[in-house]
């Protein structure tokens, strides 16, 4: 089997396999797939391209390419909101994080399968040889605040030592030092300093809950959780304490990456995974250049595209019709701040004879964009239109609020809860997820709790939104100051962020609230579900 691999780590072991490997490191940008293989004279039975970090690069005209295209999403949790567009160019996905792998398949129908990153193979070393108790790599800047509250808080508490833009050889030597690894994540993602830090024999104590991270490594038994500040501090002390354990769990965490998690393993897997899908028949549902089209407007979108805004335009309005070029030009003229189009094209649609006129996707950004112009009788006629199709006769909404809730109440049954890495931007975009509809919903009427309600119990269970959650779950105290849960709530989501202070404050105001209102029973079941390891009650002496 040929392979043809793009900025692909696996490129030594799957030579070493066996396979001939062609590999291609292209700077970022769009580049000719075919005209780079024609380059180089090969002809691949396999292309595999690897997501690069950062400048990203993209491959034109993969549908001219034969054989079998794969795509290895690495940062899901920041970049599904347009790799939902351009893994529909493949004919097979892997993802490093297992929720977003199942998310990626459930919106485009593309084979998707979980890759989890790899660790390093390398020789165990005993604590009794590491001078470091409590180590951190990774740059702190001003646009992580909440690394930066956690780094400050490590370095209060254990005096953690931090080292920032180190090389790759320099981080392996630094952990090899360390004992206990803390580690965060942006947006729960099992990320690269999970399996650094094990590869070196660390003791990682990882954010819990993380989906597939109990089938990467065992908690209590090859790596520590954690939930809030208290509890990794609570987990820190603990393990300092009981130091032969902790170096048991490290070194069954350091030996299952050598049994498990290195890349000669992921690149057996892949390899597994192109083998059962070689022969099988594409099932692409849309043509090459319109995924291809919205890949560039969706990155447009988040101003990373790299494309000129008219060479876009003309992008778009070349496409054959369809419903989903109707609603990227509904965002196009938005973002272009071009009302007059946005409300000639709203007008067509209503009027027109098109053979997808009734599609309830399309009548859905549509009736968000005439809301987005102030055109609440244009966005209710296409809920008319939307409603009649679809079988369901509910009240119409009565107001832009209602309308905004009804359309965000289909985006969370489609599991379109929000767009994680892309900024949302009230001015130009039409809102595609139930968040950007609540967030539309509460601009219109601070003052409506059950749209603050609504966001934060969606929320509830999404890692990386907690800045959001705290400035809603002030807002929900602030006016309503008897409302224990929502404080009990918002001082949990403070020690989330590592903000020690401010939510043992808020903890204590809502002991005491629900203490006036004769519900501390209810209030010690609620921080007992949230508190399995009684760290919070501890501190608050209760």
């Amino acid at each position: 089997m040929r392979l043809c691999v793009i900025n692909c780590s696996l490129q030594n072991e799957l030579r070493s396999l066996g396979y001939t490997v062609l590999g291609l490191h292209p700077k970022p940008g769009i580049h000719d797939l075919p005209g780079l293989l024609a380059e180089h004279r090969f002809e691949p039975d396999v292309v595999i391209q690897q997501e690069t970090l950062g400048p990203r690069v993209l491959l034109q005209a993969l549908d001219k390419v034969p054989g079998l295209k794969v795509f290895w999403s690495i940062d899901t949790h920041l970049n599904a909101f347009w790799q939902v567009e351009y893994v529909r160019l493949f004919d097979l996905v892997c993802s490093t994080q297992r929720n977003w792998s199942g998310y990626l398949q459930k919106l485009t129908g593309i084979p998707t399968y979980w890759l989890p990153w790899f660790g390093q193979r390398l020789p165990w070393k005993g604590w009794e040889q590491r001078p470091r108790q409590v180590g951190f790599v990774g740059r702190v800047t001003e646009h992580r605040p909440s690394r930066q509250r956690f780094v400050d808080f490590l370095r209060r508490e254990f005096q953690m030592e931090l080292v920032q833009d180190v090389s790759f050889q320099q981080l392996l030597a630094f952990y090899r030092e360390t004992r206990l690894a803390p580690n965060e994540s942006i947006f729960g993602e099992i990320n690269f300093r999970l399996f650094e830090a094990a590869s070196c024999g660390c003791l990682v104590l990882n954010p819990a809950g993380i989906p597939g991270l109990e089938e990467t490594f065992l908690p209590d038994r090859e790596i520590g959780v954690f939930s809030h500040a208290l509890e990794l501090k609570a987990k820190i002390n603990h393990y300092s304490r009981n130091q032969r354990l902790a170096e048991q769990m490290a070194k069954a965490a350091w030996a299952r990456v050598q049994e498990e998690h290195l890349a000669i393993h992921r690149a057996q897997r892949l390899l597994e995974l192109v083998t059962q899908a070689t022969g099988r028949s594409s099932s692409r549902s849309e043509p090459p250049a319109l995924s291809w089209a919205l890949t560039l407007y969706r990155l447009w979108q988040a101003r990373r595209a790299p494309i000129a805004t008219e060479g876009l335009r003309h992008l778009l309005l070349a496409l054959p019709e369809s419903p989903r070029k109707r609603e990227a030009l509904l965002g196009f003229w938005l973002g272009t701040h071009q009302g007059n189009l946005v409300l000639h094209d709203l007008r067509a649609l209503l009027q027109s004879d098109l053979p997808f006129g009734n599609d309830q996707a399309l009548a859905r950004i549509a009736s968000l964009a005439a809301l987005h112009l102030g055109e609440p009788a244009l966005s209710k006629a296409f809920w008319l239109r939307r409603q009649k199709h679809s079988g369901h006769a509910p009240r119409p909404p009565r107001t832009p609020l209602e309308m905004y809730r009804f359309w965000g109440g289909t985006f969370q049954r489609e599991d379109r809860l929000a767009r994680p890495g892309l900024p949302f931007d009230h001015e130009r975009h039409v809102p595609e997820s139930t968040l950007e509809c609540l967030i539309l919903a509460h601009r219109l009427d601070s003052r409506e709790m059950n749209v603050c309600r609504a966001m934060d119990a969606m929320l509830d269970k999404q890692s990386g939104f907690e800045p959001l959650r705290l400035s809603l779950l002030s807002h929900l105290t602030l006016h309503q100051p008897s409302n224990w849960l929502a404080g009990l709530k918002l001082g949990l989501v403070n020690l989330q962020g590592f903000r020690l202070e401010e939510g043992m404050e808020e903890l204590h105001l809502a002991v005491l609230r629900a203490e006036q209102h004769g519900e501390t029973r209810k209030l010690n079941n609620a921080l007992a579900a949230t508190d399995p390891d009684g760290s919070i009650r501890v501190a608050l002496s209760m």
